[in-house]
């Protein structure tokens, strides 16, 4: 073997390598996200579609349902078909215009604060990780949140005299 082709063959196997920890991850979270949406969803009275939460992309579909009734007033009601739309306009037009892909992503962003609000004091925080880390961290909080009860909406407000 030549100093060429050893370098090739490191350079595969360590793609390979970066491809299978990657892989293991995406796996790890995939499941993380499905218990706790499952979980969330019968939580919620939502048992009849909770089995969403183990189809991949449709599990996206059970987070809007989930905050459909909460999402502003204009959106109530029709968040997921406007989640819909939006993921099907930036699947087809993503080539010819590159960051409309990050519509769909906000809008689950929007619906994931619902579900931070719901059940975690700590909002803003849960909603700093999950925008830094580009939703990676929605999965880990979906699991964290599964069995968690909801909070009332007036123990997040802090009044000062």
């Amino acid at each position: 073997m030549s100093g060429e082709e050893s370098f090739l063959f490191a350079l595969f196997a360590g793609l390979l390598i970066f491809l299978l920890i990657v892989g293991v991850i995406a796996i790890i979270l995939y499941v993380l996200m499905a218990i706790g949406l499952f979980k969330i969803a019968k939580r919620e009275g939502k048992a009849d579609i909770a089995w969403m939460a183990w189809v991949p992309i449709v599990n996206m579909f059970l987070l809007t349902q989930l905050v459909e009734r909460d999402v502003h007033e204009s959106m109530r009601g029709k968040f997921t078909l406007i989640y819909g739309l939006t993921l099907l306009v930036s699947f087809v037009l993503n080539f010819f215009i590159p960051f409309i892909s990050l519509v769909p992503t906000v809008l689950l962003v929007y619906g994931f604060y619902f579900i931070i609000q719901r059940y975690s004091k700590n909002v803003t925080l849960h909603l700093v990780f999950v925008i830094v880390t580009f939703t990676v961290a929605m999965p880990i909080q979906l699991f964290m949140f599964r069995n968690r009860e909801p909070i009332d909406i007036n123990d997040n407000i802090v009044f000062t005299e």
